[in-house]
């Protein structure tokens, strides 16, 4: 569907680890994110004022029973990304004020 840019994994049975993707299409304008179970292929209907969190949670820990070891992880590309934009934002914006300054 999109880029991954969270995963939520926990630990069910067996000690299986599950995990579902929060995933972002960056066709639509917003952008809209998904969620999906990488274990069962599980993709709700996002039309709901519930969050995405806790949508993933509760997918784990009714579906597949995995209430241990939750934890929740930013893509790593999206993390590193936000490190280099955010700065070049900044610089733009110092020199465009300096334009219209002058």
């Amino acid at each position: 569907m999109g880029a991954a840019i969270r995963h939520f994994t926990a630990i069910g049975p067996g000690d299986q680890v599950f995990t579902v993707n929060i995933e972002r299409d960056f066709r639509y304008d917003p952008y809209r994110d998904f969620l999906d179970c990488a274990h069962c292929g599980w993709s709700p209907s996002l039309l709901t004022t519930r969050r995405t969190d806790a949508m993933a949670w509760e997918h784990l820990a009714d579906s597949h029973g995995a209430t241990r070891g939750r934890s929740d992880q930013e893509n790593e590309s999206f993390r590193k990304a936000r490190w280099v934009v955010l700065p070049l934002c900044a610089v733009l914006i110092v020199v465009l004020l300096m334009l219209v300054q002058s």
